[in-house]
C-alpha cells in the first residue's frame, strides 16, 4: 500500500507500507546524493527506526516544448 504525504501545494514523501514494514520514501534534491538534471534521487526511511534502508536513482527524462 502506498500513501502520498502532501501538502496543499506539493508532495512530500509517500509512506509505503510492504510486509509489515513502514517505509518513508523522499525525494532528494542534494547534489552530494547524486541529484542532477536528469537524476531524480529517492532515499527510503524505516518509519520506526528513521534509519535509511536505501537510495534509488532514476533516470529523469527532459521535459520538451512543443
Amino acid at each position: 500500500m502506498e500513501q502520498d504525504l502532501r501538502c496543499g501545494s506539493k508532495k512530500h514523501a509517500v509512506l509505503i507500507i510492504e510486509d509489515g514494514q513502514t517505509i518513508i520514501e523522499v525525494k532528494c534534491d542534494s547534489r552530494f546524493c547524486g541529484a542532477q538534471r536528469g537524476v531524480v534521487v529517492l532515499h527510503r526511511f524505516s518509519a520506526e527506526t528513521g534509519r535509511m534502508i536505501a537510495t534509488e536513482k532514476y533516470k529523469n527524462p527532459e521535459r520538451t516544448t512543443q
